[in-house]
């Protein structure tokens, strides 16, 4: 707060969460150590590890075919984030579709195809997470008359449930071995500066990057819009320490060095600590 209050920062505006992996206790510690953890937030783009997972789970339950279009879209969706992707992606894991208003038992039926998401994401003990919504690509008008309510039917995540998703993601508890190689290769981050700044994930890490030690690796997935911006990653230091940190913050107007002074203090604890 004193680093960053002139800036417009209020506690409202931050939250982090931190789950340690290299701890004695198991991995599936949850709630994370946190604060302000349990708020909720518009999470950007940040959603989009909820339909990645959703997705490879129906895949391998044999729910769900893949074609080429899907899956060049769920490379899109998460490593240049693109949100055109990202819509084609939520219809084919829903089986809904965009176009004019509905009435009556057909309006009931799309919007629980449209929650089938929400629904597995409550069946795992998620409950301070909405997933329901293309990001950026539904607006007032046509079949996004669901989104209409006062904000009711947001998107919206907590930094504790993004850094458990986010765990349970690259830790293999969502699929199994190969999917979850699969997974953990579209959310690898180069934070080195050896490759070209390509897109907005790029970017962002980089940003996380430059609080922490060299030789670090990372995974992640980011999100801004508007004055919110969200970071939440896997992080492995140089000396073995592995822990997955989730900063959300909004209303800052430095908001880039918000996230990798929270990271710099976080690995510093880390850093000087033997796995």
């Amino acid at each position: 707060m004193a680093q960053f209050s002139k800036a417009g920062l209020t506690e409202e505006g931050l939250s982090i969460a931190v789950i340690d992996l290299t701890a004695p206790t198991p991995v599936s510690t949850f709630p994370a150590g946190s604060y302000r953890g349990d708020v909720s937030y518009y999470p950007c783009s940040v959603v989009k590890i909820c339909f990645l997972s959703y997705y490879e789970a129906q895949k391998e339950a044999g729910r769900l075919s893949d074609t080429p279009e899907l899956v060049r879209a769920v490379k899109d969706m998460i490593t240049v984030s693109s949100n055109d992707a990202t819509g084609f992606v939520v219809d084919s894991i829903t089986g809904t579709t965009s176009g004019p208003e509905l009435s009556g038992g057909e309006w009931e039926k799309w919007k629980q195809r449209r929650n089938v998401v929400n629904d597995w994401y409550r069946g795992r003990g998620y409950t301070n997470l909405n997933a329901n919504q293309k990001t950026f690509c539904e607006d007032a008008y046509g079949r996004e008359q669901a989104f209409r309510d006062n904000g009711k039917n947001r998107n919206r995540m907590t930094a504790s449930e993004s850094a458990r998703l986010f765990k349970e993601i690259v830790m293999g508890e969502v699929v199994g071995e190969r999917l979850t190689a699969e997974m953990t290769m579209l959310l690898s981050r180069d934070i080195t500066g050896e490759k070209p700044l390509e897109d907005v994930e790029l970017e962002d890490a980089r940003l996380a990057g430059q609080g922490l030690p060299k030789g670090s690796r990372v995974w992640a997935k980011s999100g801004d819009a508007y004055d919110f911006h969200h970071l939440v990653a896997r992080v492995v230091l140089p000396n073995g320490t592995d822990f997955i940190i989730a900063v959300f913050t909004k209303g800052v107007k430095t908001v880039p060095e918000v996230i990798p002074f929270v990271y710099e203090k976080v690995a510093a604890r880390f850093a000087a600590r033997h796995p």
